[in-house]
């Protein structure tokens, strides 16, 4: 059994009355390591957009971000991943919730005028298409193709597959099951090829509200899924796994873990068994691990690992991880400290030392 250690923590960006939110990660080569996130005055703000950090030193310091995409919507998540031949992958999706907001009133100055303009000077409205998009890079996170539009897959994904489709999946309304893409292309025109469904007998609480989700590919062919839920019950709001043995065409049922947060993100270690991280958004307010030695059958929340405690309840979460060294891990997450009450608690800057921050430690 892996024991882990040696915390350190520290910053990947952080600005006064500044928030970064709903981080992605991947390797680029060897120590240079690339952290996406979505920049922005407050958690919903029409003017978030889509930045890259880069650590040339295997996550112990990093450059300041670099803005690739900023479109007139909510540019929000930001997930990235490293296929076979070297390509980055960037995706996040574009929201007009910002409007429910500004209509309600409860924008503080001086951000209504500027919300207001940007809406009139597009033709937003709340039924302006939103959705998701995805931009390749091929070298080393510097310069990005243009966007183009994939399904909107939410938090983590897409996955790259060892056959060198990517797959992701869509989240899932009370209308229908979450959809599962598939692209044969690095995220070019792709296709549904299956849906997933949650547990024989859910009732409509459940079914609708399966989304943010990870998928990983334990070995060619056998994927493992982890989806976040959100029941009216916060009780009930465990991660949900499934597995596939074809390469995601067909897929068990979504059956519930041990595991009480969200979102989940999965990492494959180099000693053999997996990580699965998640946001715990209660008392006490933390980011957590859990190891599975049995390729996801069964999950160790009895050694439950707390990677990051925070005081007080805040506005936080969305850990990824990297294996940086064998044993090493760096996860990256989002914190936004000083969050008031409901109903403005999205409306708020960011303090330091708010931000993306990180956490490297070992398990050996």
């Amino acid at each position: 059994m892996l024991q882990a250690g040696n915390f350190e923590h520290g910053t990947v960006a952080s600005r006064p009355d500044q928030m970064y939110g709903w981080p992605g990660i991947t390797r680029v080569e060897g120590d240079h390591i690339l952290v996406a996130a979505s920049e922005r005055k407050y958690h919903v703000d029409p003017v978030g957009r889509e930045v890259v950090i880069h650590s040339y030193d295997g996550g112990k310091t990093w450059d300041l971000p670099q803005e690739v995409f900023d479109s007139e919507l909510d540019d929000r998540d930001a997930n990235l991943l490293t296929m076979a031949d070297g390509t980055l992958v960037l995706t996040w999706f574009t929201s007009t919730a910002y409007l429910g907001w500004l209509d309600s009133g409860r924008v503080p100055e001086p951000w209504q005028s500027q919300w207001a303009a940007r809406g009139k000077r597009q033709g937003i409205t709340e039924d302006t298409p939103v959705g998701g998009w995805l931009m390749r890079c091929n070298d080393g996170g510097y310069t990005w193709e243009d966007a183009h539009e994939i399904p909107v897959g939410h938090h983590a994904g897409p996955a790259a597959l060892s056959d060198g489709r990517l797959l992701y999946i869509t989240s899932a309304g009370r209308d229908g099951p979450a959809g599962v893409w598939e692209s044969p292309d690095k995220g070019g025109p792709g296709a549904e090829i299956t849906q997933l469904r949650g547990p024989v007998g859910a009732d409509t609480d459940v079914h609708g509200l399966f989304n943010e989700n990870h998928v990983l590919e334990l070995s060619p062919g056998h994927l493992l899924a982890m989806v976040r839920t959100e029941f009216s019950d916060r009780d009930r709001r465990y991660l949900y796994q499934a597995t596939s043995d074809d390469g995601g065409y067909t897929w068990t049922e979504l059956e519930q873990t041990a595991m009480w947060g969200c979102p989940p993100h999965l990492t494959r270690l180099s000693s053999g068994p997996i990580l699965c991280v998640y946001g715990h958004r209660r008392d006490p307010f933390s980011i957590r691990g859990a190891l599975s030695y049995d390729e996801g059958c069964t999950w160790d929340t009895d050694n439950t690992i707390t990677i990051y405690d925070f005081d007080e309840p805040c506005d936080m979460g969305y850990p990824v991880s990297l294996e940086v060294t064998p044993g090493q891990i760096l996860t990256v997450f989002y914190s936004n400290l000083k969050q008031p009450q409901a109903p403005a608690q999205m409306l708020v800057y960011a303090q330091d030392p708010g931000g993306i921050l990180y956490t490297r430690w070992t398990l050996e």
